[in-house]
């Protein structure tokens, strides 16, 4: 009898076992085995480490932050709900953000510790030329990479890359989003630019003055200043002398575009703002409401009937956790779930598999922040709209807004060429 306990004891002690990290480890995890298990009596539990890089602190904070935000609850939910089975093993999440300073030495460092350091498999990145320099060994090395990352060398890849740029940038929502504006403002004719240098700033500065002519507006004049810039005097002073109908501020990170706003406004401009992603309740705390007033974004607000009950909560569940809520979380978060949805299709965390349901053009995802909303990559009539290297590009639905009392009003959604869906 003695010894069937003994025995008994030992087969329960190795049932208790545990540790597996799947995917990335975390820098104060031991990174001498990539893959654990432990057992259960009926599946194995493994945990996957999801990678983020984004700044979390300096101007661009508000961007990242909700990266980091949205990608840890749409993963937190995964789990709740079972997270993902998969033959005998059920995985679990977990998510691992480092802060990239929006900077592109500590971008590039930063990955190479997610990936060749800590294994990462699957990872977010945002600043732009830390990931174009890191593009083409992540896809070498089969990482999965859902990048925010405006320049469209991103997704001119061949059909092997591993990197999808998982949000509709500024460069490809500028045509219908000026069209819009040559009608709604029939008096606005004249536009103006400021924005951030560096690479995003020169694809700014050619998609604007490309959409401007196409939609019939004059494009005046611009000001790329370096990133750090605190005082926009002078800058201001030189455009406002064009005497534009309106100041666009695309791309210039949310603290430097609130106060480029409510600089212009103390210098007596009255025209138009035009913004790109950047959420009314981002702009708020400094730009304050009256200056807002009348800006044009392209940020969604938590406004029903276009918001699905899923993200109605998120702001609630991020002042819980983090103390503070951000403008953009319903996008990361959206992104996240098309991450997971992507590994329930194929049915496997080998990420090639992934990969290729990816970019197979009859797979929809859902994009829960919008209700009834989908995401798809290479849709039937993606090229028509985004050209031939829109193979890795997500195609999912945009919104064009008015802020009104420091709030962003839904005036259309855009939606994803060749979706099935119609939203509200």
């Amino acid at each position: 009898m003695k010894k069937v306990l003994s025995i008994i004891l030992v087969l329960t002690t190795c049932i208790l076992i545990a540790g597996s990290l799947v995917g990335c480890n975390s820098t104060t995890t031991s990174t001498s085995s990539a893959i654990a298990t432990t057992s259960t009596t009926t599946l194995q539990q493994k945990t996957i480490l999801i990678g983020t890089d984004s700044p979390l602190t300096g101007g661009a904070a508000p961007w990242g932050l909700a990266m980091e935000h949205g990608v840890q609850l749409a993963f937190a939910d995964a789990n709740s709900a079972g997270g993902l089975t998969i033959g005998n093993t059920q995985y679990t999440f977990k998510v691992i953000s480092l802060d990239d300073q929006y900077d592109t030495a500590t971008t590039t460092n930063n990955l190479h510790q997610l990936v060749d350091t800590d294994g990462c498999q699957y990872i977010f990145t945002f600043q732009t030329e830390g990931t174009l320099a890191l593009n083409a060994q992540l896809s070498s090395q089969k990482i999965i990479d859902f990048t925010v990352v405006m320049d469209n060398s991103v997704i001119s890849q061949p059909t092997d890359a591993y990197t999808f740029r998982t949000g509709v940038p500024y460069s490809l929502q500028t045509t219908q989003y000026f069209e819009w504006i040559a009608q709604n403002y029939p008096n606005a004719k004249k536009m103006v630019l400021i924005t951030v240098s560096g690479d995003n700033g020169d694809i700014i500065l050619g998609a604007t003055q490309k959409s401007c002519a196409a939609a019939g507006l004059t494009f005046q004049d611009s000001v790329l200043y370096d990133s750090g810039t605190t005082d926009f005097t002078s800058f201001l002073t030189k455009l406002l002398a064009e005497k534009p109908d309106m100041i666009n501020v695309a791309g210039a990170p949310s603290g430097d575009a609130a106060v480029i706003i409510k600089a212009a406004r103390s210098m007596g401009y009255t025209g138009l703002f035009v913004e790109s992603t950047t959420a009314a309740s981002d702009l708020l705390p400094i730009a304050g409401a009256t200056a807002l007033e009348g800006t044009l974004d392209t940020d969604l607000p938590m406004q029903a009937p276009y918001v699905s009950n899923t993200v109605l909560g998120l702001a609630a569940r991020e002042v819980s956790k983090w103390g503070t809520a951000y403008g953009d979380t319903w996008d990361f978060y959206s992104q996240a779930t098309t991450m997971f949805e992507a590994m329930q299709k194929a049915n496997s965390i080998d990420t090639t598999a992934v990969k290729n349901t990816l970019q197979d053009p009859n797979q929809q995802f859902s994009y829960p922040a919008i209700s009834g909303g989908v995401s798809t990559f290479d849709s039937s009539v993606a090229q028509i709209v985004y050209g031939n290297d829109a193979t890795n590009q997500i195609l999912e639905p945009w919104v064009i807004c008015i802020i009104h009392n420091g709030l962003d009003e839904i005036q259309t959604v855009i939606e994803p060429p060749g979706a099935t869906n119609t939203t509200p």
